[in-house]
């Protein structure tokens, strides 16, 4: 299953790259640049076919791809002569005037912008199912060693229900960790439901070191009503049936699912309560079957559709989203400067090929549709990660070749070829280091897990 998660996760990664170099590739046409090959995948060429005087390959390895453009090797060979100037020909990359070449170094990540949109686009006139918790908390203070989270600073009890941030309507457990995800050490006013009566609070979320998101310290109340049991689970060896609600086991209340975690990984199961059809039952369990390995539960959780969006309703809906996400991510590249772990929140390749993949089987428990939809949704927001990235100024990714030719066209004057070239191996050093630190970061991740 790891094997088909992690080829799921290469294809869906191919899917951003090819979109991306496909973005150079029209732009590289429409500015006169000749493009010498487009390939999906690496290494051994497959098949291929040329139009219009590009070679199209499909390559043995399916990561990714590439566009060659005519010219490319020019900056090398005149280094390597020790030319001043780089001497080029009709359709060479070097030989486009300067605000084509940064049309053409743009267009990639535009065009992994655009397809994030065009997803959030069909995701939004198609409809889709929202599974969630309500907005009802649990304080983790409860549950850990720890007592001064920020939840408990503010005031905030379980079972407090949160009903608005910042003047927001916050109706499900997601919205609230969306709310303050991207807001640490910052103060926010919290409206919320308890007894029956609404309060006014004010929290200010810490910030998380090991994620460089804003933290709590509060977990979902989950009502501890069974709505499936897997196939192997033990508490259906017990007689446990879908519907059945948790009340106490031995002898201990249970107000919600982390009680029952805490029962469990702290004393051997004795006895169940439950209720069933409407009638309070109760189980003893024999010594053989006290110990709980696999309980196999699914809580009960509530479900949603969003209604099928109008044409320009979905077109509204997915600029919107594409901003927000582009929004959040740059606000998230602050956080590294604020003394996070970078260790742990910094994701390489490895790991970010298992995530697609584990994301699309999650959602292919619930359907197919649901699988494609966490997996285009996944694929969206790399989108967006591989926009912002390749924009920052580091030589080698696109960023730094626009600031490289924006200083030639203000300045008027051709690159030298060997400081372009040493520019270009300073961007290689920095883009390698960063590949193996977020390698070993997955590695250790996937040791530890």
């Amino acid at each position: 299953m790891t094997i088909i998660k992690i080829l799921f996760g290469l294809f869906g990664l191919s899917i951003v790259v090819v979109v991306h170099e496909a973005g150079h590739l029209i732009a590289a046409r429409l500015s006169g640049i000749k493009v010498e090959a487009f390939s999906i995948g690496w290494g051994k060429v497959l098949f291929s076919r040329v139009w219009k005087g590009t070679e199209y390959r499909l390559s043995l390895f399916p990561l990714g791809g590439y566009c060659k453009m005519q010219g490319e090797q020019a900056m090398i060979q005149a280094w390597e002569s020790k030319a001043k100037t780089i001497e080029t020909s009709e359709g060479d990359m070097y030989g486009a005037l300067w605000w084509k070449r940064i049309f053409v170094s743009i267009s990639g990540p535009l065009m992994n912008l655009l397809f994030a949109s065009l997803i959030f686009f069909f995701i939004s006139i198609i409809g889709y199912n929202i599974y969630y918790y309500p907005s009802r908390i649990v304080l983790a203070s409860e549950y850990t060693d720890r007592s001064d989270y920020p939840a408990d600073r503010s005031g905030l009890m379980s079972g407090d229900r949160i009903i608005r941030i910042d003047g927001s309507q916050i109706d499900r457990f997601d919205e609230l960790q969306n709310a303050i995800l991207m807001h640490p050490d910052e103060e926010m006013q919290f409206t919320i439901e308890r007894n029956g009566q609404t309060q006014q609070l004010v929290v200010k979320p810490e910030l998380n070191k090991e994620t460089g998101a804003g933290s709590l310290g509060i977990f979902p109340w989950i009502e501890p009503s069974i709505k499936t049991l897997e196939p192997d689970s033990d508490f259906m060896s017990l007689g446990l049936l879908q519907g059945d609600r948790i009340t106490a086991m031995n002898g201990k209340k249970v107000h919600h699912a982390l009680d029952i975690n805490r029962i469990l990984s702290s004393e051997e199961l004795q006895s169940i309560s439950f209720i069933r059809d409407g009638f309070e039952k109760f189980l003893s369990v024999d010594e053989a079957d006290s110990s709980i390995e696999n309980p196999g539960i699914q809580f009960e959780y509530l479900t949603m559709r969003t209604n099928p969006g109008q044409v320009v309703r979905s077109i509204i809906n997915s600029f919107q989203e594409t901003w927000s996400t582009v929004y959040n991510s740059l606000k998230g590249l602050t956080m590294l400067f604020k003394g996070i772990d970078l260790q742990s929140a910094v994701s390489g390749p490895l790991r970010i090929t298992y995530m697609t993949g584990d994301l699309a089987f999650s959602g292919f428990s619930q359907g197919i549709g649901e699988g494609l939809l966490s997996f285009f949704r996944f694929i969206a927001l790399i989108n967006v990660a591989l926009f912002i990235m390749n924009l920052l100024p580091i030589p080698v990714l696109d960023g730094g070749q626009i600031l490289f030719f924006m200083i030639e066209g203000l300045t008027q004057k051709k690159p030298n070829p060997t400081v372009l070239y040493r520019y270009q191996m300073i961007g290689t050093v920095m883009v390698f280091a960063l590949i193996i630190f977020a390698t070993m970061n997955d590695i250790l991740f996937f040791s530890r897990n």
